[in-house]
């Protein structure tokens, strides 16, 4: 599994690149996240999490195939990439 970071400077980048296609999508919605954070399955299943801080995250995309192949826009700029 991978594990892709994006800075407060990436999180709106990276939230439209991921959820802009959802109805009622909002910048606001995503810009009271820290950073965000991609896990990618071997198989190329992703989660999403949106960091608040000290320990606390919320679950924004839970892990289901990249049927819209949506890792292929974001990955590219993540600011960190750590492997497990």
């Amino acid at each position: 599994m991978k594990r892709y970071y994006f800075g407060k400077s990436k999180t709106i980048l990276a939230a439209r690149a991921l959820f802009d296609w959802k109805e009622g999508y909002r910048d606001e919605t995503y810009a009271r996240y820290d950073s965000l954070e991609i896990a990618v399955q071997d198989d190329g299943r992703f989660s999403v999490w949106g960091n608040l801080g000290e320990e606390d995250a919320d679950l924004l995309r839970d892990t289901k195939p990249d049927a819209r192949n949506q890792l292929a826009q974001v990955l590219g700029i993540a600011d960190e990439i750590s492997e497990e």
